[in-house]
């Protein structure tokens, strides 16, 4: 049998890839369950654990590749990419790289938030102030690509995807927005398809998606649709409209179903037109808002110092779609959004969490400590209730191991969960500090970031003492 060019390379890239590897942003194929070995319920930020480490400011996920764990940081100019022993927590190497400057970002987020990427024999880091590095896991810089500056009130945020010998990396900005497709082995761009002004930013992090017929595509989360390019060429071979403008979440596939989830406005039919808000906010009545006129809840896209009607009819379109979360079953080319959308739900949708679906059921985790199960099928809730004790924000995304389900929450409230259509809270750990990043999970148990330390929790360390 002769195998097709693009299905030789996936399978030179697997066979550097563990079973035990946790090699990207959520994990093998970004589902976010791992084939951990049974973990503790209980996890302290003094007790329990296998080993705890101190390390700098960051808030990307670690990646576990073979007997090594990886993560990015900052300090200062300094933007650092660590090697961590992962069986003790021992730092094997650092490497910096000076930030190149300082693009506006919102305050959440971070120098160091995007997860670094692995095929098990490279890895990818990529900084928002300065572009894209490769290392060999011994450390060697093996090239860098400069990108930016960056556009945009929130900076970037999204992780780079590794498919087919390619890294497609999402720029979604105010000017000049792109999605790249980079060759893994140079570092060189091979395709640049520009994206049209957007005012948030860039957060979801592109997934792959194989189709029945066994084609390879990154599928993409980006203001206003769903959307899946050809890696290699960078074509645009379907979308899915009619999304709201800022995703943060990323998409999730379960065999050929794709799960995406975008919180809007949901200003559908209460924005006021064009000549209310000149009369309500043009006190010098030229014809425009400007200067001390411009308030927070509207935006001068163009940046010529004025809110004017162009600028209303762009704010208009961000402002008025509602928040979603959307299944679809993709087939074909072209726009599928009256035919591959399965189910919408408008309702409980998480303005930052990626959805875990995990045995039929969509779990979503959002503010307040409000937790959601839907039906994979009809997107029927099945249920909605709150974590007690974890009434906060949420950050990181849920996972899945060892039959459970773990939520935490922005001020570090770990819940383990009973899943089912009844899911259940199982108990509740505090390590005391703010948990953005996402864990990483493996065979020898859970690595969880806090703002300051990193942790290996695991059951042979349960009733250990540091």
């Amino acid at each position: 049998m002769t195998l097709r060019p693009w299905l030789v390379a996936v399978t030179l890239a697997a066979a550097h890839l563990l079973a035990t590897d946790w090699p990207r942003f959520r994990g093998p194929g970004a589902t976010g369950i791992g084939a951990a070995a049974p973990l503790p319920l209980q996890m302290h930020p003094d007790s329990g654990f296998a080993w705890k480490r101190s390390i700098p400011m960051g808030k990307s996920s670690p990646v576990l590749i073979g007997a090594r764990l990886f993560l990015t940081a900052h300090e200062g100019d300094r933007l650092l990419t660590l090697a961590l022993d992962r069986a003790t927590g021992r730092t094997l190497w650092t490497r910096e790289i000076r930030r190149a400057r300082l693009d506006q970002r919102n305050p959440i987020n971070d120098a160091a938030t995007p997860t670094p990427v692995s095929d098990g024999k490279t890895l990818f880091v990529f900084f928002a102030d300065f572009g894209l590095v490769a290392y060999s896991l011994s450390g060697d810089q093996l090239w860098q690509l400069p990108l930016g500056p960056f556009t945009g009130p929130h900076g970037i945020a999204t992780s780079p995807l590794l498919v087919d010998g390619m890294l497609v990396l999402m720029l979604e900005q105010l000017d000049n927005g792109a999605i790249l497709g980079i060759h893994a082995s140079t570092g060189k761009i091979a395709w640049s398809v520009p994206r049209p002004p957007c005012l948030g930013g860039s957060f979801s992090t592109p997934v792959e998606y194989r189709t029945p017929e066994g084609e390879i595509q990154a599928v993409v989360l980006s203001p206003f649709e769903l959307a899946a390019y050809a890696p290699r060429t960078g074509e645009k071979l379907w979308r899915v409209g009619g999304l709201a403008h800022q995703p943060k979440s990323s998409p999730v596939v379960v065999g050929d179903i794709i799960v995406a989830g975008v919180q809007g406005d949901n200003a559908r039919g209460n924005l006021k037109s064009w000549e209310q808000m000149l009369s309500d906010l043009d006190k010098d009545g030229n014809g425009k808002v400007e200067g001390a006129e411009v308030t927070g809840s509207i935006a001068d896209y163009d940046r010529d110092g004025d809110f004017d009607r162009a600028d209303y009819d762009r704010w208009v379109i961000e402002k008025s779609p509602a928040s979603q979360i959307i299944a679809v079953r993709p087939r074909g080319r072209g726009d599928l959004t009256t035919t591959a959308i399965l189910w919408s739900v408008e309702r409980g949708v998480p303005r930052i969490t990626t959805p875990l679906v995990h045995e039929g059921i969509v779990y979503l985790a959002r503010e307040g400590g409000i937790l959601n199960a839907l039906d994979l099928k009809t997107g029927a809730l099945l249920k909605e209730a709150r974590l007690p004790g974890a009434i906060d924000e949420y950050f990181a995304s849920p996972i899945a191991a060892s039959g459970r389900i773990l939520t935490i929450s922005r001020a570090c409230k770990l819940t383990w969960i009973q899943p089912g259509p009844d899911w259940s809270p199982l108990a509740l750990s505090d390590l005391g500090e703010e948990c953005f990043a996402t864990p990483a999970l493996g065979h020898d148990g859970i690595f969880i970031r806090t703002t300051s330390a990193l942790y290996l929790f695991a059951i042979a360390a349960a009733n250990t003492v540091h």
